[in-house]
């Protein structure tokens, strides 16, 4: 083995390297499995701590019909959660749970009228 390593350092270490990211993104990858999975992550009852990508994942939605329909802004770096958004226009989160809401009835009952 450290005959392989000193004749061919660099195919090595490309080879270690390549080896971690397989499996950093392979773990990354059944972790996420594994929790969208849970029965207990899905369709949950809107949050101010979630963001519009979560609530879409939850709920099965694409988080970009999300944001539209609910009037939310689009994401620009790192996602805003409820609270954020609230804050940042000045009305109680309160207010943008039930704007959420109301589009989470109104995508699931156009996804129901187009099956």
């Amino acid at each position: 083995m450290t005959g392989v390593l000193r004749r061919h350092p660099v195919l090595t270490t490309a080879f270690a390297l390549a080896l971690g990211l397989t499996l950093f993104f392979a773990g990354q990858f059944i972790a996420r499995a594994v929790y969208w999975s849970n029965p207990a992550h899905l369709e949950q009852q809107v949050q101010p701590w979630m963001t519009a990508g979560y609530i879409g994942r939850s709920w099965g939605l694409d988080p970009r019909a999300l944001v539209a329909e609910a009037g939310l802004p689009p994401r620009d770096g790192r996602p805003l959660t409820l609270d954020q958004i609230a804050e940042a226009r000045g009305v109680p989160v309160g207010t943008v749970i039930a704007e959420v809401e109301a589009a989470l009835l109104r995508l699931r009952a156009q996804g129901a009228a187009d099956q």
